[in-house]
Protein backbone atom coordinates (compact mmCIF):
# COMPACT_ATOMS: atom_id res chain seq x y z
CA UNK A 1 0.00 0.00 0.00
CA UNK A 2 1.45 3.17 -1.18
CA UNK A 3 2.10 5.73 1.92
CA UNK A 4 0.59 8.49 0.74
CA UNK A 5 -2.65 6.48 -0.24
CA UNK A 6 -5.70 7.77 1.98
CA UNK A 7 -4.52 5.38 4.97
CA UNK A 8 -1.07 5.34 6.71
CA UNK A 9 1.02 2.37 5.42
CA UNK A 10 0.45 0.25 9.07
CA UNK A 11 -3.20 0.31 8.93
CA UNK A 12 -4.37 -3.07 8.11
CA UNK A 13 -7.62 -2.33 7.08
CA UNK A 14 -8.73 0.35 4.56
CA UNK A 15 -10.74 3.40 5.13
CA UNK A 16 -12.95 4.19 2.57
CA UNK A 17 -12.97 7.71 1.44
CA UNK A 18 -16.05 9.61 2.01
CA UNK A 19 -19.00 10.00 0.14
CA UNK A 20 -20.77 12.95 1.52
CA UNK A 21 -24.30 14.32 0.54
CA UNK A 22 -26.12 17.21 2.23
CA UNK A 23 -29.39 18.03 2.30
CA UNK A 24 -32.85 18.66 4.39
CA UNK A 25 -34.44 16.37 6.56
CA UNK A 26 -37.31 16.57 8.84
CA UNK A 27 -36.92 14.21 11.94
CA UNK A 28 -38.53 14.16 15.93
CA UNK A 29 -35.78 14.66 18.25
CA UNK A 30 -38.34 13.01 20.71
CA UNK A 31 -41.36 10.33 20.55
CA UNK A 32 -44.03 13.02 21.42
CA UNK A 33 -42.36 15.78 19.24
CA UNK A 34 -42.55 17.87 16.42
CA UNK A 35 -40.88 16.98 13.23
CA UNK A 36 -38.49 19.46 13.07
CA UNK A 37 -36.43 20.25 9.92
CA UNK A 38 -33.06 19.36 10.01
CA UNK A 39 -29.96 20.09 7.24
CA UNK A 40 -28.29 16.67 7.41
CA UNK A 41 -24.36 15.96 5.78
CA UNK A 42 -24.09 12.17 5.39
CA UNK A 43 -21.36 9.82 4.58
CA UNK A 44 -22.92 7.35 2.40
CA UNK A 45 -19.23 5.50 1.99
CA UNK A 46 -19.94 4.47 6.36
CA UNK A 47 -23.06 4.84 6.31
CA UNK A 48 -23.79 7.55 8.88
CA UNK A 49 -24.82 10.94 9.52
CA UNK A 50 -21.70 13.40 9.76
CA UNK A 51 -23.21 16.65 10.91
CA UNK A 52 -27.09 17.91 11.05
CA UNK A 53 -28.15 20.43 12.87
CA UNK A 54 -31.70 21.61 13.57
CA UNK A 55 -33.41 24.72 12.45
CA UNK A 56 -36.06 26.37 14.35
CA UNK A 57 -38.06 29.48 14.45
CA UNK A 58 -34.66 31.06 13.00
CA UNK A 59 -32.58 29.67 15.46
CA UNK A 60 -29.77 26.62 14.69
CA UNK A 61 -28.89 24.41 16.84
CA UNK A 62 -25.90 21.31 16.55
CA UNK A 63 -27.73 17.38 17.31
CA UNK A 64 -25.45 16.09 20.09
CA UNK A 65 -23.92 12.49 19.64
CA UNK A 66 -26.79 10.63 20.17
CA UNK A 67 -29.10 12.54 17.84
CA UNK A 68 -27.03 11.84 15.28
CA UNK A 69 -26.48 8.23 15.92
CA UNK A 70 -30.72 8.19 15.85
CA UNK A 71 -31.02 10.19 13.18
CA UNK A 72 -28.21 7.81 11.18
CA UNK A 73 -29.91 4.43 12.03
CA UNK A 74 -33.47 6.49 10.39
CA UNK A 75 -31.67 7.13 7.75
CA UNK A 76 -30.25 3.20 7.65
CA UNK A 77 -33.81 1.69 8.22
CA UNK A 78 -35.31 3.96 4.96
CA UNK A 79 -32.36 3.19 2.63
CA UNK A 80 -31.36 6.46 2.48
CA UNK A 81 -27.97 5.92 1.77
CA UNK A 82 -28.44 3.69 -0.93
CA UNK A 83 -30.34 6.67 -2.68
CA UNK A 84 -29.43 9.87 -1.67
CA UNK A 85 -30.93 11.79 -4.73
CA UNK A 86 -33.54 10.40 -4.59
CA UNK A 87 -34.43 11.80 -0.95
CA UNK A 88 -33.67 15.18 -2.06
CA UNK A 89 -29.75 15.40 -1.06
CA UNK A 90 -27.32 16.14 -3.32
CA UNK A 91 -23.39 15.19 -3.18
CA UNK A 92 -20.54 17.47 -2.08
CA UNK A 93 -16.98 17.40 -2.19
CA UNK A 94 -16.41 18.33 1.16
CA UNK A 95 -18.01 19.12 4.67
CA UNK A 96 -20.23 22.67 4.38
CA UNK A 97 -18.65 25.21 6.49
CA UNK A 98 -21.96 24.99 8.52
CA UNK A 99 -21.45 21.66 9.48
CA UNK A 100 -19.52 20.60 13.23
CA UNK A 101 -18.04 17.81 12.21
CA UNK A 102 -18.05 14.49 13.99
CA UNK A 103 -15.63 10.72 12.92
CA UNK A 104 -15.99 7.44 13.15
CA UNK A 105 -13.71 5.31 15.45
CA UNK A 106 -11.61 3.76 12.20
CA UNK A 107 -10.98 7.61 10.96
CA UNK A 108 -10.41 8.87 14.93
CA UNK A 109 -7.96 5.73 15.46
CA UNK A 110 -6.11 6.83 11.94
CA UNK A 111 -5.34 10.15 12.66
CA UNK A 112 -4.45 9.25 16.47
CA UNK A 113 -1.61 6.71 14.25
CA UNK A 114 -0.78 9.74 12.11
CA UNK A 115 -0.25 12.21 14.55
CA UNK A 116 2.00 9.74 16.22
CA UNK A 117 3.83 9.39 12.81
CA UNK A 118 4.17 13.67 13.08
CA UNK A 119 5.43 12.88 16.68
CA UNK A 120 8.04 10.80 15.38
CA UNK A 121 9.06 12.24 12.18
CA UNK A 122 12.98 13.60 11.77
CA UNK A 123 13.12 17.19 10.80
CA UNK A 124 13.08 16.50 6.78
CA UNK A 125 9.93 13.90 7.02
CA UNK A 126 7.77 16.52 8.70
CA UNK A 127 6.39 17.68 5.51
CA UNK A 128 6.14 14.17 4.21
CA UNK A 129 3.60 13.23 7.48
CA UNK A 130 1.50 16.66 7.09
CA UNK A 131 0.87 15.94 3.57
CA UNK A 132 0.02 12.06 4.54
CA UNK A 133 -2.36 14.08 6.93
CA UNK A 134 -4.13 16.36 4.43
CA UNK A 135 -4.47 13.96 1.67
CA UNK A 136 -6.53 11.64 4.51
CA UNK A 137 -8.43 14.34 5.50
CA UNK A 138 -9.41 15.27 2.02
CA UNK A 139 -10.45 11.44 1.07
CA UNK A 140 -12.84 11.98 4.07
CA UNK A 141 -14.13 15.16 2.93
CA UNK A 142 -12.33 17.11 5.65
CA UNK A 143 -10.20 19.87 6.17
CA UNK A 144 -7.53 20.84 9.47
CA UNK A 145 -10.10 23.48 10.12
CA UNK A 146 -12.83 20.94 10.28
CA UNK A 147 -10.32 19.06 12.70
CA UNK A 148 -10.03 22.18 14.90
CA UNK A 149 -14.14 23.10 15.03
CA UNK A 150 -14.60 19.31 16.01
CA UNK A 151 -12.43 19.39 18.92
CA UNK A 152 -13.62 22.84 19.90
CA UNK A 153 -16.49 22.32 21.13
CA UNK A 154 -17.64 24.12 24.07
CA UNK A 155 -19.18 22.05 27.43
CA UNK A 156 -20.28 19.28 25.36
CA UNK A 157 -17.08 17.67 25.20
CA UNK A 158 -14.58 20.08 26.56
CA UNK A 159 -13.55 18.58 29.88
CA UNK A 160 -15.93 15.30 29.88
CA UNK A 161 -15.10 11.51 29.48
CA UNK A 162 -14.42 10.36 26.34
CA UNK A 163 -14.52 6.49 25.58
CA UNK A 164 -12.18 4.02 27.34
CA UNK A 165 -11.88 6.99 30.60
CA UNK A 166 -9.93 9.46 28.95
CA UNK A 167 -10.78 12.87 29.63
CA UNK A 168 -10.05 15.52 26.89
CA UNK A 169 -8.62 18.51 28.07
CA UNK A 170 -10.78 21.91 27.21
Amino acid sequence: MNWLDNVSSDSDQRIAPACLYQGHWRHRLNPHGDLLMCRVVMDVAEPRVVAAQVIEHGLVEDLDASDLEELSQLMLAQEVYHRPSAWGFTACAMLPLWAKPTFSESQIEEMERIQGYLIDAPDDSVDTVLQLRDQFLQGIGMTCEDVHRAVRQPNEYGTGQRKGGRGLAS
